[in-house]
């Protein structure tokens, strides 16, 4: 019987250690995604700049003398730039703010089922243990 409840609690200990594993695989998973979904962001934008400011260019090259109307053309394209660099910079916080607390959680969650797993070892030690431990702590504690 004693075998039986060894090979299930090392089977426990190390599902536990690919749990923990596959956690934080996501993670990174995650962070990537979120990574690559800025990064086309980033492209998109600097797209959509050169497409506004293409338009100023030919609505100045079709029309040199319509000061007002090139002048309206640049003023919504760097309007429209200052809202895409806005909209970057929100994104950028938002995924760093979603990226820190996915990591602390599966951080959180993994020290938290080490701990647990500690206590019960520590439970289930042999008395001779527990008694070495506290001398050992006794003796800390009167240093």
């Amino acid at each position: 019987m004693t075998t039986r409840t060894r090979e299930s609690a090392t089977d426990r200990i190390f599902d536990g250690i690919l749990q923990r594993q596959a956690t934080m695989f996501d993670v990174v998973r995650s962070n990537n995604e979120r990574i690559n979904r800025f990064n086309h962001s980033v492209i998109e934008g600097a797209r959509q700049g050169s497409r506004d400011w293409a338009a100023v260019g030919r609505r100045w090259a079709t029309k040199p003398t319509d000061i007002v109307g090139v002048y309206e053309a640049a003023a919504e394209a760097i309007g429209n730039s200052q809202t895409r660099t806005l909209a970057l910079a929100r994104e950028w916080v938002e995924d760093a703010t979603q990226s820190q607390r996915e990591t602390a959680d599966a951080l959180r969650q993994g020290l938290g089922d080490a701990r647990e797993a500690l206590q019960r070892v520590q439970e289930s030690a042999p008395k001779l243990l527990r008694r070495v431990t506290a001398r050992r702590d006794g003796e800390k504690a009167a240093s």
